[in-house]
């Protein structure tokens, strides 16, 4: 569609929103053709794990986790038990609690 439109560049909006390797998927198709790329676990708890602490590190703890659970959201919207894990996060109020639950989920949970 860029080639056809000769459109300078595109919007990515809220489809980065749970979605932060939208750029990099969209990067590899522009530069080599390549389609999105699938995903493990591991990979997307690392993210996860490094977006708490980012957070943190900007907001502090208390606001941080609270922030968190919406992106929580986002990140596991689709994956396998995810309303098991958003009910979870709920009522969570500790980063290292949260990164607990989120650990298990992605090891456990998602394997079932």
């Amino acid at each position: 569609m860029l080639e056809y439109t000769k459109a300078d560049g595109i919007m990515i909006a809220r489809g980065a929103l749970g979605n932060p390797f939208i750029f990099e998927d969209i990067k590899n198709y522009l530069q080599n053709g390549e389609t999105k790329k699938q995903r493990t676990n591991e990979e997307i708890l690392k993210v996860l794990v490094k977006h708490i602490n980012l957070e943190v590190e900007e907001k502090g703890e208390y606001t941080a986790v609270r922030e968190m659970r919406k992106h929580i959201a986002w990140y596991t919207k689709g994956m396998k038990n995810s309303s098991n894990i958003r009910n979870a996060i709920n009522t969570i109020d500790d980063k290292d609690e949260l990164i607990s639950v989120l650990t298990e989920y992605f090891n456990k949970d998602m394997n079932i």
